[in-house]
């Protein structure tokens, strides 16, 4: 892998009037594996383009057997003209990076001209000094308009008078420390190979630029209630998980949920005098100890492996139908489908599937159908544009008949064996969706922890070398710390990982891991836990 690596990442340092023609993302370099090191300085001139190509080929087409519909296949299983690898056709294809910074921070006037400055020098289709003779753009006329609901990152759509509009992503600061950049940017080069996905328009040291979606808005945490919206959120989950292809890295590694989990606790645990002070431990995790807070994980990740009822049933028999029709299949995961990455593309009111764009594909990665779903379902429980946005609100989470809907409009979306909603296969799925629930509570309390600010300031991770999603060697630095609500820095990570450990040590005891008397579990909420046989 690692020599594949230095033979795919090839750069070439562009003057703004070469004419070597231009082509959207199917995979890039990290802006890391750049030689240069220039940085914009306030109000500076125009940095240098560089283009990251990689080899197509090294995207391989493995076997579908038993996999999920595929939407690019023929009837035998072939794949048909549309396939991944009818589509790369070059050997290579480019993506247009400058080794700048942008800083929001910064007096309006300069941050505008920094963000000229980039624009001139990704040389963007319609932005581009090439484009056009005596082409200039005037800093006052550029108009910013922050989007809400951002979890991650800062965004902005950019406007011009007669120019096409579009999306700047600036990075959290501390993003590094929990998100590979690097595959996240391979990532959104397979999404292109399907059409799916951002469409990048050229990227930063802390960011990119995308095609905006005019028309569009981000849906809500009613949109996830509402039965209809939901249904076809079930049918978009079900394209997503049927239409990209996994890497045979992938597809043979185990899940990206269990290695991510391991790698943070790993970080967590390097803070020895944060995890060793008990008030910390109680008021934050809701625990009595760290190392209690880890045994209970690995009993859950036993349990669920090898004596929950469905789960650990259906891994046993090896049955792949089974598994596929359940949720235990290896797919595609979004890992991260809560209201602000999902866009409404309509305009007069009736959503369809098609109309639905997901976006934010930073935590992506390989994981079981039921990880990604149960972890929506969680999402239900949120709204991040509340006055308190932190709270788990557990009147909120999907009833019993909403999840089993919900399961039943995903397995029977491009399948032709329909289902009735008391079927067995769509039961085993919502039990899939309950078992698999604890993970992603865990996952995102543990992402808050690491993101709030109180571990000591210091960085992370410093030129570490730490397994990617992939289980690939990757390296990972990080500054300060990232926002789960970037419009402002009051976000609660703290009481965000408080409420999440309530839920995960209710579940935990509704589900028999532990003991309800445990005098080491603090503060619990419970949800709704009932399976069907």
């Amino acid at each position: 892998m690692e020599a594949y690596r230095k033979e795919m990442y090839t750069n070439y340092s562009l003057a703004s009037n070469d004419t070597m023609s231009r082509a959207y993302l199917v995979g890039t370099a990290s802006p890391k594996r750049s030689k240069k090191k220039h940085q914009l300085a306030k109000c500076s001139k125009s940095p240098k383009r560089v283009v990251h190509l990689i080899n197509t080929d090294s995207i391989s087409e493995p076997e579908f057997k038993n996999g999920l519909p595929v939407a690019a296949s023929s009837g035998d299983g072939s794949m048909t003209s549309g396939s991944l690898s009818s589509q790369c056709s070059n050997d290579f294809i480019k993506l247009g990076y400058v080794n700048a910074k942008l800083d929001p921070s910064l007096p309006s006037e300069c941050f505008k001209q920094d963000i000229i400055d980039i624009l001139y020098s990704l040389e963007i289709p319609g932005w581009s000094v090439n484009d056009c003779k005596n082409f200039s753009l005037d800093r006052d006329l550029l108009t910013l308009t922050k989007i809400k609901g951002a979890l991650t990152n800062v965004i902005y759509k950019i406007h011009y008078p007669n120019l096409p509009s579009l999306l700047l992503r600036i990075f959290g600061d501390n993003i590094d420390s929990v998100i590979d950049r690097e595959y996240e940017l391979e990532i959104i080069a397979r999404l292109s190979l399907y059409d799916l996905g951002p469409k990048l328009e050229g990227y930063f040291q802390n960011g990119r630029f995308e095609k905006y979606i005019e028309g569009s808005r981000t849906s809500t945490q009613a949109d996830f209630i509402d039965r209809s919206t939901s249904i076809k959120i079930a049918k978009k989950f079900k394209e997503l998980h049927s239409t990209i292809l996994l890497t045979p890295e992938e597809r043979s590694d185990e899940p990206s949920c269990w290695t991510t989990l391991d790698q943070w606790i790993n970080m967590i645990d390097s803070h020895k005098e944060w995890i060793t002070d008990k008030g910390n431990i109680s008021e934050n995790l809701r625990c009595s100890s760290w190392d209690f807070l880890v045994k209970s994980f690995k009993s859950y990740k036993n349990w669920l492996h090898n004596d929950s009822t469905y789960t650990s049933k259906l891994l046993r028999e090896g049955d792949k139908d089974n598994m596929i029709n359940t949720g235990l299949k290896m797919v595609f995961c979004h890992n991260d489908l809560q209201h602000g990455n999902l866009l409404f593309a309509c305009k007069d009111g009736n959503v369809s599937v098609d109309d639905l764009i997901i976006i934010d594909f930073e935590y992506a990665g390989a994981n079981p159908v039921a990880f990604d779903l149960s972890n929506h379902m969680n999402e239900w429980m949120h709204n991040y544009n509340d006055a308190q946005s932190f709270k788990s609100h557990t009147d909120k989470y999907p009833k019993e008949e909403d999840i089993l809907t919900f399961a039943q409009s995903y397995i029977n979306h491009m399948n032709e064996n329909r289902v009735e909603i008391n079927s067995q296969e769509v039961k085993n799925l919502y039990n899939l969706i309950i078992e698999w629930r604890p993970c992603a509570q865990l996952y995102w309390c543990l992402w808050a922890l690491l993101q709030s600010g109180k571990l000591p300031q210091q960085r992370l991770i410093e030129d570490r070398r730490i397994k990617g999603p992939r289980g690939d060697t990757n390296i990972a630095t990080c500054k300060n710390s990232k926002s789960k609500k970037n419009e402002d820095d009051s976000f609660n990570y703290l009481g965000f990982c408080k409420e999440k450990m309530s839920v995960f040590w209710g579940d935990l005891i509704t589900m028999g891991i532990i003991d309800k008397d445990c005098l080491d579990v603090g503060e619990t909420d419970y949800l709704e836990t009932k399976f069907l046989s």
